[in-house]
């Protein structure tokens, strides 16, 4: 063998050297892509499939869904009590709002219905942490219950309460109409009757109506008691009640204040909304009894002259009373 023999056996062996390193050097570029790229894709997935499947939410939980009424379900709306009575000439307002522009909105709806004679009573608070009902689109309630002489509306939890004396069926119905149509998401109740729909009374005896304070007093027995839990009537109470307008419908002279009081539990606000809201059921069911509107004056006195001391349960729960003074 031979110098150049030497050279080829030196140079295969040498190549048969390096080709297992050129070998390994291919194999680990993939294995490093692997490496690195792979867990990568899977995170990016698995943050994909998390993300899709979270809920929808706003910036302190879930959103509330709509029911098919249109109300928020799970929700119940609390609005700040609120009173709107009108007796005659005289407009009382009381009850609470969350700022001026809330209560420029009322005041705005009632600018078009309140003639110059009418005397607005503004017993109105501004509390920031109430929720009030919202009057900007409540013109037409007022421009068409403004011949009412004894009109109310009154404001609970999420309830409104339209009630008073309408002149004819027609105007009955456009004012409850006009309450739901505004507030088409809150619970109106309509409490208007409509003047000259009961039978005339029979002529009483003239004796009869010059002692009907005496003969309301006998049958009242005292004041009519409320719940602490608002402003409803209970059994006894109606059944006394309907003695009372058996006894005031026939004397069309006489005339009777409701005087509504609570205990002194809560803001003097809230106290006074409360008692003319109490006022405002007895006077209502009188008149749906058939005792003219016009006969009655309605008034939330609020805490003012407790009947009993207001340190015990029994003491406040006979605070929280209707009276009726006939005149």
């Amino acid at each position: 063998m031979g110098l150049g023999a030497g050279l080829r056996e030196v140079a295969a062996s040498t190549d048969s050297q390096r080709a297992p390193e050129s070998y390994r050097g291919s194999v680990g570029l993939p294995w490093l892509i692997a490496v690195v790229i792979i867990p990568l894709l899977i995170a990016a997935i698995g943050y994909g499939a998390f993300d899709r499947s979270r809920p929808a939410s706003g910036p302190t939980g879930a959103l509330p869904t709509l029911g098919a009424s249109g109300k928020p379900s799970g929700l119940k709306l609390s609005l700040a009590p609120l009173s709107i009575t009108r007796n005659g000439n005289d407009l009382t307002l009381t009850g609470d709002f969350p700022d001026d522009s809330a209560k420029a909105a009322l005041m705005k709806a009632l600018s078009g219905s309140v003639g110059p004679g009418v005397n607005i009573i503004d017993q109105i608070r501004i509390n920031p942490n109430v929720i009030a009902l919202d009057f900007s689109k409540a013109a037409p309630i007022f421009n068409d219950s403004a011949s009412i002489p004894d009109f109310s509306l009154t404001v609970g939890g999420d309830t409104i309460t339209v009630a008073g004396t309408a002149a004819t069926q027609t105007q009955k119905n456009t004012v409850e109409r006009d309450a739901a149509h505004t507030w088409s998401n809150l619970n109106v109740v309509g409490q208007l009757v409509v003047n000259g729909q009961a039978v005339a009374p029979m002529m009483p005896a003239p004796a009869a109506c010059a002692d009907v304070s005496s003969a309301v007093s006998a049958v009242t027995g005292g004041p009519i008691v409320f719940g602490s839990d608002g402003f409803s009537l209970t059994p006894a109470g109606e059944q006394v009640l309907r003695q009372v307008a058996d006894k005031l419908k026939p004397c069309q002279n006489a005339h009777a204040t409701v005087n509504g009081f609570s205990d002194n539990s809560g803001t003097e606000a809230i106290n006074i909304s409360l008692s003319s809201q109490r006022a405002q059921t007895v006077a209502s069911f009188l008149v749906v009894h058939g005792v003219a509107g016009v006969q009655l004056v309605v008034k939330g006195l609020g805490s003012v002259n407790p009947i009993a001391s207001n340190d015990t349960a029994e003491g406040r729960a006979k605070n929280r009373r209707v009276e009726i003074v006939v005149s």
